[in-house]
């Protein structure tokens, strides 16, 4: 895909006349014009391909600077690179220099979003204004084609609304003269049944896939996108940020959406991914494997993944910029897990949580737990007996690289000990597991690409919506069972009684299963809970006694001061305003 982008950039350029005009297609002197465009259906498919660009400068993974995480800007994990004095992701966030001027989260290989994604929406409808002008060969790929610019549209509004709330709903570019200050901005509900239409448009489509079926194609858009994109825009409209007088009838809808597509999708080869020869170490598998394309794959999980290989990582391999001071690659520890991810894994002997989820602390300081009676937990032993996707995720002390032969040591005096202002080491005495292979040798770890949508999505979404609609019932349960299976772990007691506590438990289970992969930095600021989880974060510092015992202290790492009100929306950048007007600005900005 980035090569037909690259041969299209050479005979299409689309300029930024002024400020007014930059989302405007113009075609300058001597170069070759709109209708010649549409003259071609090779110039035409190479038009929507220019629409996915987005896509290649907006693709999450360590793509933050400095190759970071966006899951280092929640509590689950602590950047490495917090208290540098360059301007990284990390410690920008973590001093609340998120502004109308400034956004680290745009620093680096991520590109502006509202910019990126807006000129994003406005190819996807030129596109569509124009594409029935070309003539095709095969007149199946034009309508393909015109169905992967609905759900492409769909998906940027997807990208926009969870960052900046919801934004006006264009389904044709806007006239050159257009006065930008007119433009209104709906409801989120608008937005999501906007998204509705989109699923509605493309649905019935036969030449539409259900998935891509050759390695040309990755990063292209599907059915399954379309469903998951529908169903997370309804899980936004209808959490506390969207709606604060908790109308049913948005949560009814967003169950029927996750319920729908767990339906559609499992009948049309979706499930989630387990090797019967791996058992309880699938997960960890699946995220060490590019997806492979085809009408029988492997890997049937996977639903929207980078086309480009070395996006995940860039030009180096994973432990370089997620690795342990042991490991003779490592030349930074990068996204480190906190103590607070630590304590979301549940026991897997009883399935019981280790903490409380819904009192997990006495103290403000997360330094005191509400340990579970009779969960199996012990804290002289915390890493003993925990969820299997706790060691695909974390390493701790006494973890094993097999890649190296190296046993971690984060105790203090270890060689991997916790240090604050050294970034090749953890300030929260773990390192990262999740994504990088450790049975590789050192300087031969290689990348993986970032699986930006996966089917397991549908289960969380689900469970979530039937417990805000009934509270916890049986459903609730059954919904959460097929990533617990997976991972072989019991399933959740059925002796919850409120729905706050099973709001809890299923937040809980959002993290284990989607640390890392971007989901927390959104799902906290939907649920509104952001004041109570990202005021700052903690490790586990550990002293060695003898050749075999340890003592465990829980420490403060750092506080954070990105956890008011108005972070939980990001602002629209001055730039934006100047052309929208100051109605346009989120509140407290």
């Amino acid at each position: 895909m980035q090569n037909k982008i690259n041969k299209l950039l050479c005979i299409i350029l689309l300029l930024s006349a002024s400020s007014c005009q930059k989302y405007l297609d113009i075609t300058p002197d001597g170069r070759m014009s709109m209708d010649e465009v549409w003259s071609s259906n090779t110039t035409a498919a190479a038009y929507l391909n220019y629409a996915y660009e987005p896509m290649l400068l907006s693709q999450g993974g360590t793509q933050y600077y400095w190759h970071a995480f966006l899951e280092s800007c929640t509590d689950l994990f602590h950047d490495s690179h917090a208290s540098d004095p360059l301007a990284l992701i990390s410690n920008g966030w973590y001093q609340g220099t998120l502004s109308p001027t400034y956004d680290p989260t745009t620093i680096g290989d991520n590109k502006p979003t509202l910019d990126v994604f807006w000129s994003g929406i406005r190819r996807c409808n030129v596109f569509l204004m124009n594409v029935d002008k070309a003539v095709f060969n095969d007149p199946r790929e034009k309508i393909r084609l015109k169905a992967e610019a609905i759900v492409l549209r769909a998906y940027y509004y997807m990208e926009l609304s969870r960052k900046y709330g919801p934004m006006p709903i264009l389904k044709e570019p806007l006239p050159i003269d257009v006065d930008f200050s007119t433009l209104k901005r709906p409801a989120m509900q608008d937005v999501a049944g906007f998204v509705n239409e989109s699923w509605l448009a493309v649905k019935d489509v036969p030449e539409f896939p259900w998935r891509l079926l050759n390695a040309t194609e990755k990063g292209r858009m599907t059915k399954a996108v379309m469903l998951l994109v529908r169903a997370r825009v309804q899980a936004l409209s209808a959490s506390p940020l969207w709606n604060p007088n908790h109308e049913a009838e948005k949560w009814a809808l967003a169950k029927n959406y996750a319920s729908e597509g767990l339906q559609l999708l499992s009948s049309n080869g979706y499930e989630l991914y387990h090797d019967a020869t791996l058992g309880e170490k699938s997960f960890e598998e699946y995220f060490l494997t590019p997806s492979d394309l085809g009408a029988a794959p492997r890997d049937k999980e996977t639903i929207l993944e980078n086309s480009n290989l070395n996006a995940f990582y860039g030009s180096g391999f994973p432990s370089y910029i997620n690795g342990f001071p042991q490991r003779p690659d490592a030349i930074k520890a990068g996204s480190c897990p906190t103590q607070e991810l630590v304590d979301a894994f549940d026991m897997k002997a009883t399935g019981l949580p280790a903490i409380d989820p819904l009192n997990r602390y006495q103290d403000a300081g997360h330094l005191n737990p509400n340990y579970v009676n009779q969960s199996g937990y012990d804290p002289l032993n915390p890493y003993v007996g925990r969820d299997p996707r706790f060691y695909a995720t974390v390493l701790y002390n006494g973890a094993y690289s097999p890649g190296t032969g190296i046993t971690l040591q984060t105790y203090v005096g270890g060689a991997s000990e916790i240090r604050k202002r050294d970034v090749s080491y953890s300030p929260t005495g773990y390192y990262l597991r999740k994504y990088i292979n450790q049975n590789s040798p050192p300087h031969q770890s290689p990348g993986t690409p970032w699986k930006r949508m996966r089917f397991a999505e549908f289960y969380l979404l689900l469970a979530e919506a039937e417990n805000e609609l009934n509270g916890p019932n049986q459903n609730v349960y059954l919904a959460l069972k097929p990533v617990r299976d997976r991972a072989h772990m019991p399933n959740i007691k059925s002796a919850i009684t409120s729905k706050e506590e099973a709001r809890a438990y299923i937040q809980k289970e959002w993290t284990t299963e989607f640390a890392l992969e971007e989901q927390r930095f959104w799902n906290v600021r939907r649920w509104k809970i952001l004041d109570q989880t990202d005021k700052l974060v903690t490790g586990m510092q550990i002293t060695k006694t003898g050749t075999n015992s340890f003592t465990y202290q829980r420490v403060p790492v750092f506080e954070r001061k990105s956890w008011e009100a108005r972070f939980l929306i990001f602002p629209i950048p001055n730039i934006e305003i100047a052309i929208y007007g100051a109605a346009w600005q989120n509140p407290g900005w």
